[in-house]
């Protein structure tokens, strides 16, 4: 891909949704493109799948026959006879908006690129080459676009979009191409895209652990929401339907994958080793847990969260059956082939592939809705794998996937819309950088820490370079949501420089240089070792102590609970019988004075009726007088209650010779000890 081809490619996507925003439904716009053909390529005549393979050639589109036939029936001034279009004249269809626009969006696309060329240039510091330039362009476009072959300088592609996220113009066209994609990518793999909402066909998603683990917030939130948003559209889709047309599943192997993660995790948090900071699952996992039980009770909150969302464990057990073998996909050969254009066993990478195919069985692979079944997978390789010519024919759907595309395919189907706030998460580019760099640089992490164990084993490095080495590749570990323009730079530059041969060189000159000082200073090093060696008895027995204390004190404690608990009970029932009498007492005055009015004479009863009256006001009266103080009814029972309940309880502890302060006290001190670990 040259430059001006590449170039090209990212104004037809902008065009695409620019031509969507003027009013244009899907078939409209892609009518624009066919005249764009038929014009550019002087055609008089053409069969559909001519059309449609020039139309898919020319702008590296894939868009089914379907929906160029039903495209073509857009276009004015065409004539089919039998299985043949003819025009008069192909220049009857060039369109000047179209060609304005599209220059337009390379005159924009072209500023980005060229800005792109010089970001990574300064980077290098150095004049690059015009295959430098063409390999980056391509790269550029690749990952803008989506393709699967976008993979190479990444972290230059990366960082230079999160580097500009707050130019206007930048952020406008390319939100512009890549909203093209989406609508472009709603009818990939699609021969009716009229049919908005309804979903008919049984199709069933096995989700790798990965995957599953960003549901769980294991990798980061930005990965969480992500997550989150696919199970949202697969929720409303399936409402739609009235059933679970989409159903989520996880293979047994994957089940065993995740135990052996939480296991793994156990072992770790035991001290048995250090966990590769590299791997934030396991580093999200065992952060915060200070016992294996707490492991587990992560481990049961994540298959609960499984559960919620309907995910469920894979039953199908006939995988390897003799009905089954014609659907087998691997073979000896295959994994040969492919793992030479891996240039690593491809065997791993092919089993869960192998699985989906079966559940395809002879599912018509070209049209999305109906292949039955999908992986959706978070490992890189996998996706490589499964996007290989050797297993996906062209046009087909491949037997893996990502989140993305999914996500992608589901909002078109759901008919979502555009705008700022309709777009989920995973359409935004910004986002997509973070996720990658993020990986680029936990990968490179991850290598590095594998690294250290081998010069450890090799005796380059002692125990304690090591140490400081971890502590240095932990604090570079990024999640992508923590990858933001002020601390791009850093990144980089973890990701570019070879820095555990730096660390070694380093580490070697301070050894130097120790020994060198370490013959000058014997024995100031001796007195200071065993200075350190008995601070570090004393701080030992010190803690030992402590921990005696504190065990003591705990014993003590729990004692004198189980003491106090009896005499609780005891207190709270007399206090409880306190409240009944007063309850009591109450019901009893009022049911007098209702008997008193009932059987007296009027006449008699209102001479005292104003006496009984004046009572209350001149007990308020004297009250206020002698104290200044309002009586307040309400507050002055709940204080008599308070008071009661008190003098019950003491009176109990009296009673059974319990210490109450001493309990007090003591359970004081164990809450200050547990605040200040």
């Amino acid at each position: 891909m040259d430059d001006k081809h590449g170039n090209k490619l990212l104004a037809s996507y902008a065009l695409f949704k620019g031509l969507f925003d003027n009013g244009k439904d899907i078939y409209g716009v892609i009518a624009e493109y066919l005249k764009k053909t038929i014009s550019d390529k002087g055609l008089y005549n053409f069969t559909l799948d001519e059309i449609t393979r020039i139309l898919n050639i020319e702008f590296e589109f894939n868009i089914p026959n379907a929906v160029v036939k039903t495209s073509l029936n857009r276009i004015d001034n065409l004539t089919k006879i039998g299985a043949t279009y003819t025009v008069n004249n192909p220049n009857d269809f060039i369109s000047n908006d179209f060609n304005e626009f599209e220059q337009d969006y390379q005159s924009k696309n072209e500023t980005i690129i060229q800005t792109f060329i010089k970001y990574v240039g300064d980077i290098k510091q150095k004049k690059l080459d015009d295959k430098e330039i063409t390999t980056l362009t391509h790269s550029f476009c690749n990952y803008i676009l989506d393709k699967q072959n976008g993979n190479e300088s990444l972290e230059y592609i990366t960082s230079f979009i999160l580097k500009h996220n707050n130019d206007s113009t930048f952020k406008e066209q390319i939100d512009k191409i890549r909203e093209g994609v989406i609508l472009y990518s709603g009818i990939k793999f699609n021969n009716d895209i009229n049919n908005f909402g309804a979903w008919k066909a049984d199709f069933t998603i096995y989700i790798e652990t990965e995957i599953l683990f960003h549901l769980a917030g294991f990798n980061g939130e930005l990965y969480k929401v992500l997550a989150s948003d696919l199970l949202q559209f697969i929720s409303e889709i399936n409402q739609k339907a009235g059933k679970r047309v989409i159903k989520l599943k996880y293979f047994a192997e994957v089940k065993t994958e995740i135990e052996g993660f939480f296991t793994k995790a156990k072992y770790l948090l035991e001290g048995n080793s250090k966990p590769n900071p590299s791997v934030t699952a396991m580093v999200t996992i065992i952060n915060g847990c200070k016992s294996i039980s707490d492991i587990q009770a992560k481990k049961t909150d994540f298959y609960e969260l499984l559960k919620r969302n309907l995910i469920e464990e894979d039953e199908y057990v006939d995988y390897f059956a003799e009905k089954n073998h014609k659907y087998n996909i691997v073979s000896g050969e295959l994994i040969e082939k492919i793992s030479k254009e891996l240039g690593k066993d491809a065997n791993p990478y092919l089993k869960f592939l192998n699985f989906i195919s079966i559940h395809r069985k002879e599912a018509f692979e070209n049209n999305f809705e109906n292949i039955k079944a999908i992986l959706l997978s978070g490992n890189s390789t996998t996706l490589k794998v499964a996007w290989i010519d050797l297993l996906k024919e062209d046009g087909n759907v491949p037997l893996a996937t990502t989140m993305s595309f999914l996500t992608n395919k589901f909002w078109f189907k759901l008919n979502k819309g555009f705008g700022k706030d309709s777009l989920p998460k995973s359409f935004d580019i910004i986002s997509k950088s973070q996720i990658i760099l993020s990986s680029i640089l936990n990968k490179k992490i991850g290598n590095e820490f594998e690294n250290l164990q081998v010069e450890f084993k090799n005796g380059n490095l002692n125990e304690e370079q090591v140490k400081a080495r971890l502590v240095d590749l932990k604090n570079n570990v990024r999640k992508p949501e923590d990858i933001v323009k002020d601390n791009i730079d850093d990144v980089l530059h973890v990701i570019t420089e070879d820095s555990l041969d730096k660390f070694i060189e380093e580490q070697k000159h301070i050894k130097s240089k120790s020994e060198q000082q370490s013959l000058e200073n014997e024995n100031l090093k001796i007195e200071l070792a065993q200075k350190v060696k008995n601070e570090s008895e004393l701080e030992i027995d010190l803690k030992a102590t402590k921990k005696l204390i504190v065990d003591e004190k705990i014993k003590q404690l729990n004692i004198l609970k189980n003491i106090k608990n009896p005499i609780d009970i005891i207190a709270e029932k007399k206090y409880k019988l306190h409240k009944i009498i007063l309850g009591i007492l109450f019901i009893l005055s009022f049911v007098c004075g209702f008997v008193f009015i009932f059987y007296v004479d009027w006449n008699e009863f209102e001479k005292y009726s104003y006496f009984i009256g004046f009572i209350p006001v001149l007990i308020f009266v004297l009250y206020f007088l002698i104290t200044e103080k309002e009586i307040q009814p309400q507050k002055a029972l709940k204080n008599h209650l308070i008071s009661r309940k008190e003098l019950e309880y003491s009176k109990k502890y009296g009673e059974f010779n319990f210490n109450i302060e001493e309990y007090n006290k003591l359970e004081m001190e164990m809450s200050d000890i547990q605040m200040n670990k």
